[in-house]
């Protein structure tokens, strides 16, 4: 029976990293999350106490995660707004809180029957698979021709029937490029791509570690079905965030293989896969920014347009007001003065790549004169927009598109310090397990994670709503399995 509760467990938990990051299914996430509570807490009541006997909450809780949590809590008592900061608890943060309580005690429950970075690494992509086969279906024509960049799921089911009914005409459409599928928000598809991508690097390291050359191979495929996904998608984000995880893996590997060779344990290294290995990915890289250069002409404009971001001189007048036929037209002539046409686009697109430094710029103002954030919610930054405008702003964004200062409007000076020194951490202690034989890749994943997910809200707004429970539930899944190999007395318990 106990058996049988683990496997529910384990079947549960991967079901649920894999749905989180997919849109409408807000009501099965919840589902899962609430069934691996019950099951967890209903374990630590009837053999979790004899299991945990002689050990010390100090060895599963890091500490940096209980003031995070302490944070969280008391944070609607000296919020501006309580009322919506209690609200807030109740719903993102309290969420999150209890996928750290999942991701921890899936390692306390499971132990080394829980899944591995392989398994870990194909629930991550359960939405890559999605996107591409939707991609295949909207290639071979059963969607229809002109086929938007997203389709509703009742869309793809009124196009195919009226395909296979022959209403439409069948015949192979061109390949579309920059179809993201179901979900209009390429960032779910991106975020966990770019995730399952980290994983699999880790997995891939232990492969050649171990020289298996099946497993290796397997696992290289695996990173450039992710890269392709994104690059079909242009997640430019993705693209170039996925290229930093696979160069920083690239020196990590380099770095343990040249400290296992020093301490006389190169034998456990294969070195004949790696030159291989680096041709793929430096081919793959090349093809899928190659690919996604051509295809999606936001790159083409990326710079200019965030020059002018720059150029705007009153940023929170800007996204006030908008701007005056005179300031527009000093504005093109700054940007392009021999190409007038160009410049107008350039300005034209303030609300796109421009418009996310003007935010910048502004909100950057907002976290100087609000040191206690304000309510905690994700729209604490169009609040105070409005409150400084007196009026609903002419550009009027949900959020800043930088997590980073997003948590400051939404929790202050003191939310954005715990939350850095958490991922800070947990880089620290993967970074410090890598000498390790039988930690080195746990700390491997656990470290190019938290960087990942440190460094991507610098261009996004990542620590909300749904990505909050896909940090929480692999950070502390790695937390925890590295504390059970770094302490195999527990481990045999």
């Amino acid at each position: 029976m106990k058996l049988r509760i683990q496997d529910i467990f384990k079947c549960l938990f991967l079901a649920y990293l894999a749905i989180l990051p997919v849109a409408d299914t807000i009501a099965l996430r919840n589902l899962f999350l609430f069934l691996l509570l019950v099951i967890l807490f209903g374990w630590l009541l009837r053999t979790g106490r004899h299991t945990l006997a002689g050990t010390s909450w100090r060895q599963w809780l890091p500490i940096p995660l209980v003031i995070w949590a302490l944070y969280l809590v008391l944070f609607p008592l000296w919020a501006p707004e309580h009322d919506v900061a209690w609200t807030n608890l109740r719903g993102q943060w309290g969420l999150s809180l209890a996928s750290w309580c999942i991701g921890i005690g899936a390692a306390l429950m499971l132990r080394e029957r829980g899944p591995g970075l392989w398994a870990l690494s194909l629930a991550s992509a359960f939405l890559v698979g999605l996107h591409l086969l939707q991609v295949l279906l909207a290639w071979s024509g059963l969607f229809g021709p002109n086929v938007p960049g997203d389709l509703p799921l009742s869309k793809m089911w009124h196009s195919m029937r009226a395909v296979l009914e022959g209403q439409v005409d069948w015949h192979w459409q061109s390949f579309p490029w920059g179809f993201r599928g179901f979900d209009p928000m390429h960032g779910n598809l991106g975020y966990t791509a770019s995730q399952a991508i980290a994983l699999l690097l880790a997995w891939a390291a232990f492969a050649v570690s171990q020289r298996n050359v099946t497993e290796t191979w397997r696992t290289v495929l695996a990173v450039i079905v992710c890269f392709f996904s994104i690059a079909v998608a242009n997640s430019r984000g993705a693209v170039l965030y996925s290229a930093g995880l696979i160069v920083l893996a690239g020196g990590l590997y380099f770095w343990i293989r040249r400290r296992a060779v020093v301490a006389g344990q190169g034998a456990s290294f294969s070195s004949k896969a790696i030159p291989a290995l680096l041709v793929l990915f430096v081919t793959v890289l090349t093809l899928a920014l190659g690919q996604s250069l051509r295809k999606d002409t936001r790159w083409h404009t990326m710079v200019d347009k965030a020059r002018a971001g720059f150029l705007v001189e009153e940023p929170v007048d800007f996204l006030c007001n908008g701007l005056t036929p005179e300031d527009q037209r000093a504005l093109e002539v700054r940007i392009a003065p021999h190409d007038l046409a160009y410049a107008y686009g350039i300005v034209q697109g303030l609300n796109g790549d421009g418009g996310r430094v003007v935010l910048m710029r502004a909100s950057l103002g907002l976290v100087w004169e609000h040191p206690l954030g304000l309510d905690g919610s994700r729209h604490s930054f169009k609040k105070l927009m409005e409150l400084r405008c007196g009026h609903k702003p002419f550009f009027e964004f949900a959020h800043t598109h930088q997590a980073w200062i997003d948590t400051a409007l939404a929790l202050g000076w003191g939310g954005v310090l715990v939350l850095a020194t958490l991922f800070a951490h947990f880089a620290f202690v993967g970074a410090r397990s890598l000498g390790g034989d039988s930690t080195r890749f746990w700390g491997c994943a656990l470290f190019l994670l938290a960087i990942f997910w440190s460094l991507r809200g610098l261009a996004d707004s990542v620590y909300r709503e749904h990505n909050l429970q896909m940090q929480a539930l692999l950070l502390g899944y790695l937390w925890g399995r590295l504390q059970l190999e770094m302490r195999p007395s527990v481990k045999r318990k």
